[in-house]
């Protein structure tokens, strides 16, 4: 399946280059900002998301400024805030997961004409999430979800990555294609690599520290922004 999908991202991104020639859509100029919301059929990248298995799952909300036909910087956004995550809690106990992505960066683009625009990107990743429970009858956990089976009382037990909140800091190469239908629409397809540094949340229990963080790196494709609906706002 994963295979049909990338071919069919290539046939997109074959047919709007062609479509240049045929279409003779409106090319983004100086001083035009864009906004833009990108998706993916691929489940999210790494660990640093929650998983998603939905036919289009939600990238980012992107902005774009054109300080010329050549350069252009962005910023994309990506948030989500959970309480009561399903299965982890009983009546008199909250969780509250929260998540964020910031990416600004730098688009330079190699080719601006006839509507169709090619780049390559680089953007800065700042990442994040945030976990705590508190409960009337039980302990109040910061760091991290406890989970089934969990006991205070072992120190050394491990939390799963996906359950534990997290700093991180790293960058992303990408390439991407947009055709402008008109001054105002566009779509587009982008895809790069990634790499993620950080440390996972201090675990505390009741105020007290229970488990340090620890360091992590990450690194592979970017396929979360693999296309892109966009308009002009300005």
């Amino acid at each position: 399946m994963k295979k049909l999908l990338m071919v069919s991202l290539m046939v997109f991104l074959t047919s709007i280059t062609y479509a240049q020639d045929d279409s003779g859509g409106t090319s983004p100029e100086s001083g035009e900002l864009l906004i833009e919301i990108t998706t993916s059929p691929f489940s999210r990248d790494g660990n640093i998301y929650s998983s998603n298995t939905t036919l289009l799952n939600f990238g980012q909300f992107r902005a774009r400024y054109f300080l010329n036909e050549a350069l252009v910087p962005r910023l994309g956004i990506w948030f989500s805030i959970d309480d009561n995550k399903d299965g982890m809690t009983t009546p008199d106990a909250t969780v509250t997961i929260s998540q964020y992505m910031f990416t600004p960066g730098m688009e330079y683009h190699f080719i601006n004409e006839n509507g169709f625009t090619s780049y390559a990107a680089l953007d800065v990743i700042i990442t994040g999430r945030s976990v705590k429970q508190l409960s009337e009858t039980d302990s109040d956990i910061s760091g991290a979800l406890p989970g089934s089976g969990f006991t205070p009382t072992q120190p050394n037990q491990s939390f799963s990555f996906e359950n534990r909140g997290f700093f991180g800091i790293g960058a992303m190469g990408a390439v991407g294609a947009d055709f402008h239908f008109t001054s105002r629409f566009y779509m587009g397809a982008e895809i790069g690599f990634y790499f993620v540094t950080g440390k996972s949340s201090d675990v505390e229990i009741d105020g007290t520290l229970y488990q340090e963080g620890i360091k992590f790196f990450e690194s592979g494709v970017k396929t979360s922004n693999s296309f892109r609906i966009g308009f002009k706002l300005l």
